[in-house]
């Protein structure tokens, strides 16, 4: 038997330590990040405003606003010629159920469109990366369906009444949102605290042995839907660390804001991400595991800079922000990074959030994985220059 020429290649993602973790596992870890920053963020939230049913609808309602800040012809002429749309297909509502079905395979939500008429549209998914963040962002999520609905509706507002029946974040099997026309039904209009309630008609439910674990992206490489277009794995990937972070933490940020004060939402904020840097590496398990993932050597003790410097560096290039170490010492590890692309993930929507969160995020985790006379910190944080040091200080009020 002939031998091969050459082996096939894959893209990775190379550690500090000379580990290559293959491109798609780099994306589903990036992916659950997202939705693990997304749970911290809904964390403030609640501590803030302590009404279920007033946050829930402030984020829908901030949700919905900036989906249909996008409503202008240009923008829906462009959203037609992208996603392949006949001339002849009717401009109805139902077409606003390719951007939430386009959006949840971008973002690894495994599933199906069960139906995609212009009279219903049920949508199956039997996995959510954000199934960690609680039932707000699944009512939130049906807020930006509505605006996906209403933007494509050729007459009116409210054409159809959308539920999302099932979520896996509140204990469903599936995640399920079915929309039906309202005129098809004689459904009424819905307000957001509706859109958990049950659709009119049966829903379809997939057998345990034809459920999927990955979206389209990673288990076809590549996004195609109703009407035939593709996207590709490459650029689903760039969209969901640019768009991911918008949907997910600035959307709900405007209203979260809105809650408190600037510092006593700041403040709010630091003790749950302060809680949570210490809980990732708590157990010593984990800190094992992490070691082998990052092909940290053995002979590299526990008291090392360079373990959590490692671990920044590659969360930091799953998320594709340009960044460079400076330094790569036992005692001590800069990263450089510019302060626009830290916080500019998507450049429209610059969130400074992400700076405070994750100084506190990692300046507690470095606790419990290397050693509490470590800390974290960002020196420049507003110019070209900004580094993330990872190294000893001393602080009486240390938190």
């Amino acid at each position: 038997m002939a031998l091969n020429d050459k082996l096939k290649e894959t893209k990775c993602v190379e550690t500090a330590w000379g580990k290559l973790i293959p491109e798609k596992e780099c994306y589903d870890f990036g992916v659950r990040h997202i939705a693990a920053f997304c749970a911290n963020i809904f964390q403030v939230m609640r501590i803030l405003e302590p009404d279920f049913e007033k946050r829930t609808s402030a984020i829908c309602d901030a949700a919905y606003m900036f989906n249909m800040a996008a409503s202008s012809d240009q923008y829906l002429n462009g959203y037609y010629n992208e996603w392949n749309i006949p001339e002849f297909c009717e401009k109805s509502a139902w077409l606003g159920a390719i951007w939430g079905d386009s959006g949840d395979e971008y973002e690894n939500m495994a599933g199906r469109v069960i139906q995609f008429t212009r009279d219903r549209v049920e949508k199956e998914l039997d996995t959510c990366p954000w199934d960690i963040v609680g039932a707000e962002l699944c009512n939130m999520t049906t807020a930006m369906f509505t605006a996906n609905f209403d933007l494509t509706s050729k007459d009116t507002q409210n054409e159809v009444c959308l539920n999302m029946c099932e979520a896996r974040g509140c204990g469903d099997r599936h995640c399920r949102v079915v929309a039906e026309r309202r005129d098809v039904t004689g459904l009424p209009k819905q307000g957001w605290m509706d859109h958990m309630n049950q659709p009119v008609f049966d829903v379809h439910n997939t057998p345990n042995e034809r459920t999927v674990k990955e979206g389209q992206i990673l288990r076809n490489g590549k996004y195609t839907n109703a009407f035939g277009e593709e996207k590709s794995f490459e650029w689903a990937y760039r969209w969901v660390m640019e768009y991911g972070w918008v949907w997910c933490v600035s959307f709900p940020l405007v209203a979260i804001r809105d809650m408190a004060d600037e510092d006593e939402f700041e403040r709010i904020l630091k003790i749950v991400f302060a809680t949570a840097g210490k809980n990732e590496f708590m157990d010593p398990f984990s800190v094992k595991g992490l070691r082998e993932y990052l092909g940290v050597p053995n002979e590299i003790g526990k008291k090392d800079a360079r373990i959590m410097g490692s671990y920044i560096k590659f969360l930091l290039d799953t998320q594709l922000v340009p960044c460079e170490f400076t330094a790569f010492l036992q005692d001590e590890v800069r990263i450089h990074v510019k302060a626009d692309d830290f916080n500019g993930r998507y450049e429209m929507a610059p969130l400074d959030e992400l700076t405070l969160g994750y100084e506190t995020l990692w300046h507690n985790a470095v606790k419990t994985m290397v050693d509490p006379e470590f800390s974290v910190w960002f020196e420049n944080k507003d110019t070209d220059d900004m580094e993330i040091v990872i190294g000893h200080k001393i602080d009486k009020r240390m938190i």
